[in-house]
């Protein structure tokens, strides 16, 4: 039996994929402390704790770690983002430092931003061999973190990584307190009843996968590349754009109101693509298994975000 650890098993990517795994009989490492992210003088030595104790635990057997951790986002800083780099860095070390761990027998698979990787591309179908084009500190960042996970490879005694390049991830298990995606603020501003601020161009595409989805695609991802030992990348996407007028349809629908909406583009419209339509060079599985109705993942954010109101209030 394989044993997994999954790095930001707290937020929403990292407990589906907590969840996924479990449902494959993967056993999961619980590291013996919990890692304290805002200990940037202790960030090292934690993960060199975590990495000895999952080193014994992986003894003779195939194991896999996925990063599914990090706060950034399209609007982040360079500032911002360089703890987060640097925990990425601390781990990567931390592994390739331990002894008594076989990189032979691992895998490392990193959660990274299709978007924010692919944002400079002009126009046309976005695949693996699509040259990156990130125009922001968070799309550099998340390349810069994948040539950092990708050392362990190069450096370390063949372990496979697999860089999964995710398109916008949704889902009813956001955590209250944590920025909100485009559909769980939708949601929650029209059952408070208040007004709707879209700051990009309504026709604006996205492609938005579940969360529970993407992280099945994910697992199975790793489960068929790291059979070729190497570094892989793989797009994990619903493969199905939509644009942000369709999103706000479906809510009227779903809801039977009117929506109170105001538009206003700024620039944060100039950090997205105006259209974005993925397509993956690797088919590892059926391309349905990885899409969701969106109209019933919206009647769940709401279903969801009723429940928050209800016990927390509107904030």
């Amino acid at each position: 039996m394989r044993l997994a650890w999954v790095i930001g098993s707290g937020g929403l990517l990292g407990g589906s994929l907590v969840c996924e795994l479990a449902k494959e009989g993967v056993e999961l490492f619980a590291p013996p402390i919990q890692i304290d992210w805002g200990d940037r003088s202790f960030i090292a030595r934690q993960f060199q704790m975590a990495v000895k104790a999952f080193s014994i635990q992986a003894k003779n057997r195939p194991w896999q770690i996925y990063w599914a951790a990090g706060a950034g986002t399209m609007h982040s800083t360079e500032a911002d983002l360089q703890q987060e780099t640097a925990t990425v860095d601390a781990l990567v070390s931390a592994l390739l430092q331990e002894d008594s761990l076989d990189l032979a027998m691992g895998t490392l698979v990193f959660a990274s931003s299709a978007g924010a990787i692919y944002a400079g591309v002009a126009s046309g179908t976005i695949g693996e061999s699509t040259l990156v084009a990130p125009i922001n500190a968070y799309g550099r960042n998340k390349l810069l973190q994948e040539g950092i996970v990708r050392r362990l490879h190069r450096e370390g005694a063949g372990a496979s990584v697999v860089c999964c390049r995710i398109s916008t991830i949704y889902g009813a298990k956001q955590k209250r307190g944590k920025q909100q995606g485009l559909l769980t603020e939708i949601a929650r501003r029209i059952l408070c009843n208040e007004v709707i601020h879209i700051y990009v161009p309504l026709e604006t595409m996205r492609d938005y996968i579940e969360v529970d989805f993407a992280a099945k695609a994910m697992v199975q991802s790793a489960a068929a590349l790291s059979i070729r030992r190497g570094v892989h990348v793989k797009i994990i996407a619903s493969e199905v754009s939509v644009s942000v007028a369709q999103i706000l349809s479906i809510f009227k629908a779903v809801c039977k109101r009117n929506l109170r909406i105001v538009t206003r583009t700024d620039g944060r419209s100039k950090q997205y693509l105006r259209a974005v339509q993925y397509r993956s060079e690797i088919p590892l599985f059926n391309s349905t298994s990885t899409r969701e109705n969106l109209g019933v993942g919206i009647m769940r954010i709401l279903a969801a975000q009723r429940l928050e109101i209800a016990k927390h209030g509107r904030r």
